[in-house]
C-alpha cells in the first residue's frame, strides 16, 4: 500500500475518533449547564429561593455564551479547536466547582454565569471540528450524532443529578460535573490533533472587524439566521411550557405531561441525526431545502396543536409532541451545517458563533415572552398563533432564498456552454 493511500486510511479512521472525542466533550459540558436545572430546584428546597430567584440560576448559566462566543469563534479560527475546547471544558467543570464552596446567592449567579462563559467554546469549536474533518457527503450525519450529546448529556444529568444531590450532597452532586467535564477537557487535549496555524488561518489576515462586516453582509445567511432564532424560540417554548399545556388542555397530571415531554425529547435526538443523514443520502448534501421541510412540519404541527382536545385519542396527542419534537428539535444538526458551509473559510468558528449567540438571546427570552403572552391573554392560543407566524416569516424567506438559488444556479449552468462557445 502507498504511503498515500495509508495517509488516507488513518484519516478516514481518525476523523470517527475525532466524531467521538467532540460528542463526548459535548455531553460532559453540557451535563454541566443542563444539570443546572434539576441542582436549581434542589437549591430552592434548601435554601427557600423564590421562584424567580431559582429561575435566575438557570437563566445565569444560558447568559454567559453571549458574552463569549463571539471571541471565542474568532479565536477557534485563528489557533485552531484543540486547546480552545480542551482547556475550555476543563475550566468550565473547574469554575462550577467553585459552585461547592459558596452558600451566598448573589456568589452563586456570579459563578454560573461565568460556567456559561466557558461552555461557549462547546458549541462552535465542536462544529468546527466537524466542518474539518468530514467531507460534504458525510457532514449531516457526522453533526448529527455528535449535536446528540446535548439531549444525552441533558438527560443523563437529569436522571443522576438530584440522587447524588440528596444521597451525598450538593458538594458531591457537583463535584460529578467537574470530573466529567474536566475529563473531557483532557481527552480533547490529548487525543485531537490541530491542523498548522498557517492551514487553519488560509494565509488570511483579516481582523475580527472585518470578518463581523463580511458577516453581516453575508445575504445568504440572513434567512438562516431567522430560522435559527424562531425555531429555537420554539424548542425552548416547548421545553419550558409543553407539559403545563398539555396538562390544563387535556386534563392530565404533570407526571404524565411530563412523559409526554420526554417522548418530545427523545424524537428530537433521533431527528437531529435522521434529518442530517437524510440531507447527506437523499440531498446529497443540500441542507437548505430539508431545513425548509423541517419549519413548515414544526408550524404544521403546531397549528393542529391549537385544536387540541379531550376528544382526541391519547396516542394521537403523543403522536403529535412527537412530530413537533422530530422536526421542532431535530432541525438543528442543519443549521449549524448550513451556516458553516455558508461562511467565509477564514471565519467558520466565528460565523457559527455569531448565529449561536443570536440564538442565545432567544433560548433567554422566548419562554419568559411566550408565558408573558399566555398570563396576558389567560389562554394559549395567541401565544401559540404569534409564534406560528414568526416562524412561516422565516419558513417564507428561507424558501425564497431558495428560489433565488436555484434561479442563480440554472442562469451560470446556460450562460457557460455560451462562453465555451
Amino acid at each position: 500500500m502507498s504511503k498515500s493511500n495509508m495517509d488516507l486510511l488513518e484519516k478516514n479512521s481518525y476523523k470517527w475518533l475525532v466524531l467521538a472525542l467532540a460528542t463526548y466533550s459535548q455531553a460532559s459540558a453540557t451535563f454541566v449547564t443542563y444539570g443546572v436545572a434539576p441542582l436549581a430546584a434542589l437549591w430552592q428546597q434548601d435554601y427557600g429561593l423564590s421562584q424567580f430567584q431559582t429561575g435566575v440560576l438557570v437563566s445565569a448559566v444560558n447568559l454567559g455564551p453571549i458574552f463569549s462566543m463571539l471571541f471565542i469563534g474568532d479565536a477557534l479560527d485563528k489557533y485552531g479547536e484543540r486547546w480552545l475546547i480542551g482547556v475550555g471544558s476543563a475550566l468550565l467543570g473547574l469554575t462550577m466547582l467553585l459552585a461547592s464552596f459558596t452558600n451566598n446567592y448573589i456568589a452563586l449567579v456570579i459563578i454560573l454565569g461565568f460556567v456559561g462563559v466557558w461552555y461557549g467554546t462547546a458549541q462552535p469549536g465542536g462544529s468546527k471540528v466537524i466542518i474539518k474533518w468530514f467531507p460534504k457527503s458525510q457532514r449531516g450525519l457526522a453533526m448529527g450524532i455528535r449535536q446528540t450529546g446535548i439531549p444525552i448529556g441533558g438527560a443523563v444529568a437529569a436522571a443522576l443529578l438530584p440522587g447524588i444531590y440528596l444521597r451525598f450532597g450538593s458538594s458531591f452532586a457537583v463535584l460529578t460535573q467537574t470530573i466529567l467535564s474536566v475529563l473531557g477537557g483532557i481527552l480533547f487535549s490529548l487525543l485531537y490533533r490541530d491542523q498548522s496555524i498557517t492551514k487553519i488561518n488560509n494565509g488570511s489576515n483579516r481582523t475580527f472587524k472585518e470578518k463581523m462586516i463580511t458577516i453581516f453582509k453575508n445575504k445568504r445567511l440572513h434567512p438562516i439566521f431567522l430560522v435559527g432564532i424562531t425555531m429555537i424560540s420554539l424548542q425552548m417554548i416547548l421545553v419550558a411550557h409543553l407539559m403545563v399545556f398539555l396538562a390544563e388542555k387535556l386534563t392530565i397530571s404533570i407526571s404524565f405531561s411530563g412523559k409526554i415531554l420526554s417522548i418530545v425529547l427523545i424524537a428530537g435526538m433521533i431527528g437531529r441525526v435522521v434529518i442530517a443523514w437524510v440531507s447527506d443520502w437523499l440531498w446529497k448534501g443540500n441542507r437548505t431545502i430539508p431545513l425548509t421541510i423541517c419549519v413548515w412540519c414544526a408550524i404544521l404541527g403546531l397549528i393542529m396543536l391549537l385544536f387540541l382536545s379531550n376528544d382526541w385519542s391519547i396516542w394521537v396527542t403523543i403522536i403529535l409532541c412527537a412530530w413537533l419534537g422530530f422536526f421542532g428539535i431535530g432541525w438543528f444538526s442543519l443549521f449549524i451545517v448550513e451556516v458553516s458551509e455558508r461562511a467565509s473559510e477564514d471565519s467558520i468558528g466565528l460565523t457559527v458563533s455569531f448565529a449561536l449567540t443570536l440564538n442565545q438571546f432567544a433560548i433567554v427570552l422566548a419562554p419568559a415572552l411566550f408565558g408573558f403572552l399566555v398570563d396576558w391573554q389567560g389562554s394559549y392560543y395567541t401565544a401559540w398563533i404569534c409564534l406560528i407566524i414568526l416562524i412561516s416569516i422565516s419558513g417564507f424567506w428561507l424558501m425564497f432564498s431558495l428560489a433565488v438559488s436555484k434561479k442563480t444556479t440554472n442562469n451560470m449552468i446556460q450562460v457557460l456552454p455560451e462562453k465555451r462557445g
